[in-house]
């Protein structure tokens, strides 16, 4: 095969400012500095970056104004269970980041043909059966705010139309960010 015409593939990465996004953007960033490597360009958006993925008219112009990207990695969430649970605005904010964003992200990735890696939580499934092996298809049963704004989530990524994939995950720690390891 001629590495010339070797096809590149450009990530955006949603959330690059968070703990799990600064590792994954930092990845492909260095995978697209090498001169064998098939990624691309590799674009972080963070808070900073003034694109409210929670107005779908926002990710719209995003991507219709910036490259053509093969994949977007979702590592957006709000994670603070607490506030969640026990504030009006922590419920607020994580309908809007857990189940509103993640609608919008699938509906532009559909419109755009973008594939989109969307990172969620174990805690879909808070409820029986627990630490037990779970099926793609199982029916989720969340028992708090958090997992259940991430289930509506995957819920509507699933509806959206767009090429998915859902990662669940738990325990994430990294040398950045807050996690229980520091």
């Amino acid at each position: 095969m001629n590495i010339l015409n070797k096809k590149k593939y450009n990530i955006l990465v949603l959330g690059s400012d968070g703990m799990l996004g600064y590792d994954v953007y930092n990845h492909f960033k260095k995978l697209s500095a090498l001169s064998n490597s098939n990624i691309g360009i590799v674009t972080g958006i963070t808070k900073a970056d003034d694109i409210d993925v929670c107005k779908q008219y926002a990710l719209g112009a995003f991507f219709q104004t910036s490259i053509h990207y093969d994949y977007c990695i979702n590592c957006i969430a709000y994670t603070d269970t607490y506030k969640a649970e026990n504030s009006q605005q922590g419920y607020v904010d994580s309908y809007e980041l857990n189940a509103l964003a993640p609608e919008f992200i699938a509906r532009s990735c559909n419109y755009w043909k973008v594939k989109l890696i969307h990172i969620s939580t174990d805690y879909v499934f808070g409820k029986e059966p627990y630490n037990t092996p779970c099926r793609e298809d199982q029916k989720g049963t969340p028992t708090g705010v958090y997992g259940m704004t991430k289930l509506h989530g995957e819920q509507k990524i699933m509806a959206s139309g767009c090429q998915h994939v859902i990662i669940r995950t738990a325990w994430l720690y990294s040398e950045f960010g807050k996690n229980f390891c520091k």
